[in-house]
């Protein structure tokens, strides 16, 4: 007769590890996906998704799981493409169905249906979040027209200087200090008479700083797309950062290259360069983008910001409109 083997008991020092090692892995990664960039969102929205399976699997509550991914989701205030939409409305009813099952009637499909359909909204967003920042426009090259940078601050001496020994058109710089979108418009007939080719806007942060609202905002910015889409200039428009967790405006400039079909140039080349400041440890070890004022770009960051707008307007006019320097 075959005698049943028992496990020996774990140690105290085992049972402990095995409760505090999951929540020392656990709370770093919630502090992360609250400050992840818009950019990286579906793959934060990943991670939840994998923690919610190895619940299931384990045949544990997995419901929390989608609960607090789709709430991390809703506490940044993103766009919420049509994509995200659906995902986070799977992620709702599966969430709700674990629950209910876990108090009445196992259900035995369940699993399967919450990979299948969970798996298939999450590719579905993971290919469009970021082409959506991607204009499908191709417009030919013109000589002689110039691009025109408009900016505030990060601009000021800036990129557009690094820009103009670059491209093999003119760069007109109107970077100026402290500049709203309301006084960005109010120039703009000042620079659609040079008969732009296309329009780099780095603007909307300081309507936040100086108190102006998300509609405001996005009425001038569409005001801009669509005075440079008459006057036959493409626009590229940097996504302004606005908070390291939440932002007030939620994805404004996201949504704009969404709708009117711009390139954005994504805000994590603005937030890199908070993480790349004197003050953080990147920074320090790999070598600073923000001048010691803490706010603005050295020759570094200006050179860092260039190369973000370059390759955007290399994926719209091709490597032609590079001076071949």
């Amino acid at each position: 007769m075959s005698a049943d083997v028992v496990a020996p008991p774990r140690s105290r020092g085992a049972r402990l590890a095995s409760l505090i090692l999951p929540r020392l892995a656990f709370y770093p990664f919630l502090a992360a996906s609250l400050l992840v960039f818009p950019a990286w969102l579906p793959w934060m929205i990943a991670g939840w998704l994998f923690l919610f399976a190895l619940r299931l699997h384990r045949k544990r509550a997995a419901w929390p799981m989608l609960g607090l991914g789709l709430g991390v989701v809703l506490v940044k205030r993103v766009d919420w493409s049509t994509a995200l939409v659906v995902l986070g409305v799977l992620m709702l009813l599966f969430g709700a169905l674990d629950w209910v099952q876990r108090r009445r009637t196992r259900l035995r499909a369940f699993p399967l249906a919450a990979g299948l359909l969970l798996g298939s909204a999450w590719v579905a967003l993971a290919c469009t979040w970021n082409t959506a920042l991607h204009s499908s426009r191709r417009p030919t090259l013109v000589e002689g027209r110039p691009i025109v940078c408009i900016a505030d601050s990060l601009g000021v001496n800036g990129f557009p200087r690094v820009l103009a020994t670059r491209l093999r058109v003119p760069v007109t710089d109107f970077a100026q200090g402290g500049i709203n979108t309301i006084q960005g418009l109010q120039r703009f007939p000042e620079l659609l008479a040079l008969k732009p080719q296309a329009l780099v806007i780095e603007l909307g942060g300081h309507d936040f700083i100086q108190g102006r609202g998300r509609r405001q905002t996005r009425e001038n910015l569409e005001r801009m797309i669509r005075d440079s889409r008459q006057a036959g200039a493409e626009v590229f428009l940097f996504e302004m950062p606005r908070g390291f967790i939440t932002d007030p405006f939620g994805g404004l400039e996201r949504e704009l290259a969404r709708e009117y079909d711009v390139e954005l140039i994504a805000d994590g080349a603005v937030r890199q360069l908070v993480l790349f400041s004197p003050f953080l440890p990147l920074g320090s070890w790999s070598g600073r983008l923000l001048s010691y004022d803490g706010l603005h770009p050295n020759e570094a960051g200006n050179v860092f910001l260039a190369d973000r707008i370059e390759a955007a307007l290399v994926r719209i006019y091709g490597e032609g409109i590079r001076s071949g320097r």
